[in-house]
């Protein structure tokens, strides 16, 4: 008694080929594996974040890092022939700094530059803004 399989070809709905095996020796029942419930509408716990969402999340949050540290350096170009470009690069760089102090504690696990990229974005943010109004330092 072999364990022959024979391949017999069905056709599907929308026309293509698939191919079904069937063996004549095995008697065994196959369980159907069950399939995870959806949980776009419960609320997610903190601990049941997996590590995947986690990692994605801070590939965004790098890729924001990028982005303004890009878009520093072409306003910077623009800043250098026109005066008015300075109060973006402000804001961008108390922004790209917070974003760093994020990335700092939540990615790389390290603290000792968090709190100079704190008060350093926060006194860039707030020196843009009040640019931005009139008001200079």
């Amino acid at each position: 008694m072999s364990n022959v399989k024979e391949v017999k070809k069905t056709k599907s709905v929308k026309g293509t080929n698939s191919k079904t095996t069937k063996s004549k020796s095995s008697s065994k029942t196959v369980k159907k594996e069950t399939v995870k419930k959806s949980t776009i509408n419960k609320p997610m716990k903190v601990s049941e974040i997996t590590l995947e969402e986690a990692n994605s999340f801070y590939h965004v949050s790098l890729l924001a890092q990028a982005v303004c540290v890009t878009g520093i350096l072409f306003i910077t170009i623009l800043a250098l022939f026109e005066h008015s470009f300075t109060i973006p690069v402000e804001v961008l760089v108390g922004i790209t700094l917070l974003i760093m102090a994020y990335n700092n504690v939540k990615l790389f696990k390290r603290k000792g530059f968090t709190l100079v990229y704190v008060i350093f974005g926060t006194i860039s943010l707030i020196v843009g803004i009040l640019g931005y109004f009139g008001v200079t330092l």
